[in-house]
Order: C-alpha cells, then structure tokens, then sequence
C-alpha cells in the first residue's frame, strides 16, 4: 500500500490549529479594545418632563475631564444602552437678522384702480428698501414709490416697479424686497395697480436688522485667585487656581481703581514666563517658568470692556501679568472664567434617568446618523443640566486593567505556543520515511 502523503497527514491538524490561532487572536483583540475603551467618570442627567429632544449642558467640571473636541464622551438610559446625540456649541458672537416693522398708517383700496400703502420712517433713517409681507398670491403687480414729511406733499422715489407671483410652497406669506434711492423721507407711499386684479393682502412692512447676540457662557469654579504686586520689577501677578483641568474661554477682570488706566498685559501659563527670583511672588519662592511663543498679550484699558477672550487649553491655573510701568498697581478685585456653553442634544423619553460616561485619552468621537439631520432639529430644546461628576470604580479599575493585560499576554503565550507546536510537528513529519 501507498504510504499516504505528508499533506494528508498534517492537513486537517494544522487547518483546525490555524482557526485556534485566529480565535485566540481576535479574543485578544477583544479584550485589548475592552482596556481601550474604559470611562473614568460619570454623571447623572436629569429625567426631563416631557419626551422629546432635550439640550444636556456639559459643566465646566465634565468638560475638563474630556478631550479638546469632547471626543470621549457618551450617552447612556437606564438600560445601558448607548443613546446618540448632537454636539453643539455657543458661538461667542451671533448674529441674527431681525424683521423691525414700520408703522403702516393706511392700506386703502380703489376699485378697479389701485390700493394705497402709506408707512411712517418715524425715526427718518435713511433707508433704500421695504421689505413687504404678504400673503401668497398668483400675481404680478406694477408699483409706484414716492416720499414725504408731511403727507401732502409727495415727491417721486421711483416711478415704476414690479413685484412678480408672491407664492411660497413653504408658508402663507412670503417677503418681497423693493429697492429705492436712498432717503430720510418721514412718510412713504407704495402705489399698486389693481386694475386687472384684487388687492394684495400686506400684512406688515419693515426691514431687516442684523443683530449681534454674544454667546451664553458658564462660570468655571476657582480653588483660589492671588493678587501679588511687585515694586522691584513694576508688575501685577494675578494667579487663578482651579479645582480640576478646565477649559476657560474668557475672562473678566473687577478692577476697582484708578478710574482711568492703560496696562500691557499677558496671560502666563505653567510653560510660561520668565526665569529669575522675585520677591514676594506667589509665598516668596523662587519659580522658573520657560518663555514660550504661545503666550497671550491683551491690554487692560478703562476705554473698554475688561474682558479677555482665551485660545481653547486645558488648564488647572492661569498667570495673569501686568505692566504698570511708573503707575500705581491697579486694584483688581477679581478675575472670573468662563467658558462657552457645550450641550449633548438627544432625543428622551420623559420620567426615564440617563448617564454619561466620560473621560478616556484614547476615545474616538462616535459616528451618529442624527448629524446628517441638523436642521431638522431644533435649536431651542429645553435644557438640563447634569449633575455633578463621580469616579467610576477607581478601585476596580486599578485592578481590572493589570488583570485584562495579564489575559493579554497569556493569550500570546498560546499563541506562540501553538505555532511552536505546529512548527515541531511539521519537522517530524517531515523526517518520517
């Protein structure tokens, strides 16, 4: 009889221990992206009133345990169960346009002839446009502008003009825009022909205001805040302490005297600074801070708003350093920090409690659907605020993760345990005859 060949015999062997080695390797895997994917804080959310989308403000407490782009932070209900949501973020300026209405004194109507609208500029801006809002209408019609300040005598602002088909499929009423020289006239009268047609329905007249709206802010908690004036080297050092690492955006300086004053100054941080002994600064040791590129000059002026606007770090302290030159020290009562208002925006169910988990170097930011739906959700949700932040196991923690990586390296070692075996079987099959 035939000897049977090598590969017969080895085959089924090796093919059963490369799938060992495969299971073995992907259970590592697994248990290598459990350590990964570990939270070292959380917090509890309050349960809303009502189901529906609900705006979770992050404090200043959560957010300084996360990343710079809150990449490591997740929702969970009561089950566990991870809950997608939007990140959105105060813009420290917004700004917005605001339909500010002019009286309408009269809109009246001729038969067969035209209809009649007389606004008031009672401030007698100078303005080149009305914006009318009317209810939607099938059709074209032609108008005549004029001015005055005294509702006799009228003089003409342009003698002709059309406002085309008036149909939004999104709404009622739509906002036709007529342009005009510029004029201060008190009075304006906008005549329509109605001599084909009814009267068109205008419900107001007006112009559009763009208006500045600053971001809503947060206060970050201090540890403490230090004032020390030096005469040696003409400088105010003033030192904010913080609990935890926060994320401080703006400051705001209480600066009681002199009325008036002009001070160069700069924020200084731990990389920061210059090198040398100054007396009586900070419990009168010696500190020696690098000089960095990355520090913040601002001017302290009485001209202006004693507000500061801070580059996005995480910190746990801030130096503040001021130059008096041959002033007297100003006498700055307080520096206060905030940062910009940050909200998980998620979809609840009322009654039900949520968690979030935060706080792991090596998170990625999750991928949710609901960002391809952003305007679909609205931007005025109740708000609640989280409550505050509590060590996830701290204890269990410091044991978990020396046992996980001990899982590690025992599924390695049979790994390559394996392969040894597979190597010095292959030999001696090799070596029969």
């Amino acid at each position: 009889m035939m000897p049977t060949p090598l590969f017969y015999q080895t085959h089924l062997p090796m093919h059963l221990s490369r799938k060992l080695l495969l299971l073995l390797a992907l259970w590592c895997g697994g248990v290598a992206q459990a350590v990964a994917q570990e939270y070292n804080w959380q917090a509890t959310v309050p349960a809303p009133a009502q189901s529906g989308y609900h705006s979770i403000l992050l404090s200043p407490e959560i957010t300084g345990q996360l990343q710079q782009d809150l990449a490591d932070i997740r929702l969970y209900d009561a089950a566990g169960t991870e809950v997608p949501y939007l990140l959105r973020t105060e813009e420290p300026v917004q700004y917005r346009k605001l339909f500010r209405p002019y009286k309408i004194v009269s809109y009246t109507h001729r038969a067969g002839c035209c209809s009649e609208l007389i606004i008031t500029n009672q401030e007698q801006q100078k303005i080149n446009n009305i914006s009318l809002l009317i209810r939607n209408a099938d059709v074209q019609k032609q108008v005549a502008l004029s001015g005055s300040d005294n509702q006799q005598d009228w003089y003409v602002l342009k003698a002709k003009d059309l406002l085309y088909a008036i149909e939004n499929t999104q709404g009622t009423t739509e906002v036709k825009l007529l342009n005009f020289p510029l004029n201060d006239y008190k009075y304006l009268r906008l005549v329509l022909n109605d001599s084909s047609s009814a009267p068109l329905n205008i419900i107001n007249a007006g112009y559009y205001d763009t208006h500045p709206e600053s971001g809503k802010y947060t206060l970050i908690p201090q540890q403490g805040f230090s004032r020390t004036d030096s005469a040696a080297t003409k400088k105010t050092y003033l030192r904010l302490q913080f609990p935890q690492p926060v994320y401080p955006e703006r400051l705001e300086f209480e600066i009681n005297s002199p009325a008036l004053y002009y001070r160069p100054a700069r924020l200084l941080t731990k990389t920061e600074s210059s090198t040398g002994r100054r007396r009586g600064l900070f419990r009168k040791q010696k500190r020696r801070l690098q000089q960095s590129a990355t520090s913040l000059p601002f001017t302290l002026s009485s001209n202006t708003p004693a507000t500061v606007e801070l580059p996005r770090r995480q910190v746990e302290e801030l130096v503040i350093e001021i130059d008096n030159a041959d002033n007297p020290p100003l006498d700055v009562a307080a520096v206060k920090a905030y940062q910009l208002n940050r909200y998980l925006v998620a979809n609840l169910e009322a009654g039900k409690p949520y968690t979030l988990q935060f706080g792991d170097e090596k998170a990625t930011a999750p991928t949710y659907e609901l960002q391809h739906f952003r305007a679909d959700i609205p931007t005025d949700a109740p708000v609640l605020e989280a409550g505050g932040t509590t060590a996830l196991q701290a204890a269990a923690k410091s044991t978990k993760k020396p046992a996980s990586k001990i899982l590690i390296w025992v599924a390695l070692a049979i790994i390559l345990a394996g392969l040894g075996w597979m190597t010095v079987r292959l030999l001696n099959e090799m070596k029969k005859p």
